[in-house]
């Protein structure tokens, strides 16, 4: 690895940890990588623990025109034959070319309706992972001109993995702190209805006009242990429905 390689790298890790704006800092990885790791495009996507049909959800890519083709892959997602990679909860970084014999792959529906339209041919996977949790996925891509990813390029996402790693952790954990944080000026709710700190928790975005995904998501459970909160909130509270609970404000 050149001395130029080394300095974007250095200056990809400080980035990583002093970017404040989250989605700021996922376009900036993308693009400095470009740098070191030529290729046709990359993509983060951040994994969906909302308890939906999806394991991914709000891709961001660079440059931002392949935007479609994630969209397209998520539509397509349940096809995916690299989808186990994203079920481990541990780091792995891997090619597709590894995943599936070319003859085979080139004929599966993710690289037919997703890939192909927009020139690509191969790609390389690194999981964003942290404390036995998958919280992403980061992918390059590469045209058939360009070749496969090399060895030197999955070393150089090793060396950014455990960074990424620990942002990402960082991130999830400062959201669930901010959340709980404002509920607990809901000190009158919580003593009148005795509610626990996970009911407050959803109290509060249900005020803040959070959807159930967007609560889901926002809390990392599923939407049937949302359902079940919900349930003993409006045992609780001595409601019926949602709609009623926003008449408690």
């Amino acid at each position: 690895m050149d001395n130029n390689t080394s300095l974007i790298l250095s200056n990809t890790i400080y980035q990583i940890y002093n970017i404040e704006d989250f989605e700021k800092m996922k376009t900036t990885v993308l693009k400095s990588l470009r740098m070191v790791i030529p290729n046709i495009c990359g993509s983060i996507f951040m994994t969906d623990e909302s308890g939906s049909e999806h394991m991914l959800r709000d891709p961001v890519c660079y440059p931002p025109e392949y935007l479609a083709m994630e969209n397209k892959y998520l539509s397509i997602e349940e096809r995916d034959y690299g989808s186990w990679i994203m079920q481990r909860n541990q780091p792995v970084i891997i090619r597709s070319s590894s995943l599936m014999p070319e003859e085979e792959r080139i004929k599966t529906d993710l690289y037919r309706l997703s890939y192909a339209p927009f020139n690509v041919h191969y790609s390389v996977y690194m999981t964003i992972t942290s404390h036995n949790r998958s919280l992403g996925v980061l992918t390059l891509y590469r045209s058939r001109e360009e070749g496969d990813f090399t060895g030197e390029h999955i070393f150089i996402l090793q060396l950014l993995s455990e960074h990424l790693n620990a942002r990402f952790y960082r991130q999830s954990y400062e959201q669930n702190r901010e959340d709980f944080e404002k509920t607990r000026n809901m000190g009158a709710y919580i003593k009148k209805y005795a509610l626990t700190e996970r009911e407050a928790e959803i109290l509060y975005l249900i005020f803040t006009g959070k959807s159930n995904d967007e609560i889901s998501s926002a809390l990392f459970i599923s939407g049937n242990t949302l359902k079940k909160h919900l349930q003993n909130l409006y045992r609780k509270t001595g409601v019926s429905r949602r709609s009623q609970l926003l008449g408690l404000l």
